[in-house]
């Protein structure tokens, strides 16, 4: 009898290996092995803040193009009219443009009739045939493209530009309004700026 009291009294029974079992299945059990597998929240968590980083990523890159937009409308605001013709002409040399962001190219031209008419934001271009060749750079964008119009007309107001002629033109260009590339008048622009060429005929919008 005083046996059995002192076992009770330490805490230790006749259902002593009982007791161990159910120790350990609150310390180290059998789902420990899952612990480092991320539970269904923690995957939804990352999955909602993987939309969330590629949404302001995605922001960032409209705002950044709507800010290019409204500075090149800046640029151009005040400038007056005024409209030029030639007949036969060709050029060649380097330039500088832009008053806030400064562009910096080179470019070779040569053509038979062109006509250019701008005022403020507004402009717009005719040309007969013509080939030229175009490399440009500035913070925001660079570009090279290769051109060989038949006839083409053109007109641009703010960050809407359209185009419609017969063209080849070939090139690239990759900045904040987006990524383009054309094959011989035929190309996509692919980001905040959404265009479609074919065959030298084009429409274009900076998506704000």
């Amino acid at each position: 009898m005083s046996q059995k009291l002192q076992l009770s009294h330490h805490g230790h029974g006749e259902n002593e290996e009982d007791c161990d079992i159910h120790t350990t299945k609150h310390g180290l059990g059998e789902n420990d092995e899952d612990s480092d597998t991320p539970s269904t929240r923690q995957q939804q968590n990352r999955g909602i803040n993987e939309i969330t980083e590629a949404t302001i990523t995605k922001s960032k890159a409209q705002d950044t193009a709507a800010i290019s937009d409204i500075i090149g409308m800046i640029d151009t605001y005040d400038r007056p009219a005024g409209a030029s013709a030639e007949g036969s002409y060709a050029n060649q040399g380097t330039y500088t443009a832009g008053k806030i962001i400064q562009k910096t190219g080179y470019i070779a031209e040569a053509g038979f009739g062109r006509a250019h008419v701008a005022a403020s934001i507004f402009e717009a271009e005719a040309r007969g045939p013509n080939a030229s060749a175009n490399a440009e750079a500035s913070w925001l964008n660079v570009k090279a493209i290769g051109r060989a119009e038949i006839a083409s007309a053109s007109a641009k107001a703010g960050p809407l530009c359209a185009k419609v002629g017969l063209g080849f033109d070939t090139g690239a260009s990759f900045g904040v309004d987006g990524v383009e590339a054309k094959f011989l008048g035929t190309g996509i622009s692919i980001g905040p700026k959404i265009g479609v060429s074919v065959l030298g005929s084009e429409v274009s919008c900076s998506v704000m």
